[in-house]
């Protein structure tokens, strides 16, 4: 009889151990979900291979929206954003297409900015240290009467940086510009007159309003005269503004 109880309560002990591991395993399960995250920095317009993602579990109090569960929803698509190693990888940075056309629309419904995609030819060793998913400013030069000046239109987005399908060097940046910068950086790119900055990432670059430079003093004849720069920024863009004078008129130093 003895026995009989004694391992009549072994078997209850046992069916509430294994009922409490039960509940905790439905517990957590309920409490977490599985992303897929990428296993290294992936850029914007590349298509994603086995390599590039795997699967991790995380709480679902993370509060990432519209995540990617499985692989097989990621492989083989494109990318419209660019990705960071470890970051988990939403639905809606994926593009079945590899269509620019199609990457553009997607780019625009996301951001809300209306614009264009421009291929900025990779010219000087500055821009060939340009990444994808990085903002760089593009200084434009102009001729306003007989004042010559420069707008610099930042930031503004790298979404790749293109390569020949055979490999080797970058050839040309990917960038997305809005309608209103479009019509100033057409003719300057057309005429090969776009030179590339580079700008801080985290936001800590604000151009001043106005910068009073030194003067420069220049000779026309026997008179001297002290050519202030004025460096100007509105709705974004920065200009720099030199007063007409005898030399930028043909005129020459003393």
């Amino acid at each position: 009889m003895k026995t009989s109880r004694l391992m009549f309560g072994v078997s209850v002990a046992l069916a509430l151990g294994a009922g409490g591991i039960a509940t905790t395993v439905l517990l957590k399960a309920s409490q977490t979900e599985t992303v897929v995250v990428s296993t290294h920095n992936l850029q914007p317009y590349k298509q994603i291979g086995p390599s590039d993602v795997k699967v991790v579990t995380v709480p679902k109090s993370s509060g990432i929206q519209g995540p990617a569960t499985n692989e097989g929803d990621v492989i083989g698509h494109y990318l419209s954003f660019a990705v960071p190693n470890g970051y988990p990888i939403t639905k809606g940075d994926l593009n079945a297409s590899s269509s620019f056309s199609s990457f553009l629309t997607q780019y625009v419904e996301k951001t809300g900015k209306p614009g264009m995609l421009l291929s900025i030819p990779v010219q000087s060793p500055l821009s060939q240290v340009v990444n994808a998913g990085e903002s760089i400013a593009l200084i434009v030069p102009n001729q306003t009467g007989s004042s010559p000046s420069f707008q610099t239109i930042e930031p503004v987005p790298v979404l790749n940086v293109l390569q020949p399908a055979k490999g080797g060097s970058a050839t040309a940046l990917l960038v997305f510009v809005t309608e209103q910068d479009y019509s100033v950086l057409a003719p300057a790119i057309l005429n090969n007159n776009v030179q590339i900055g580079l700008i801080p990432q985290n936001g800590s670059f604000t151009a001043p309003q106005a910068i009073q430079l030194p003067t420069m003093p220049m000779q026309s004849g026997d008179a001297a005269n002290s050519s202030p720069v004025t460096l100007t920024r509105t709705q974004g863009k920065q200009s720099s503004v030199m007063p007409n004078n005898s030399t930028l008129n043909g005129g020459t130093h003393g």
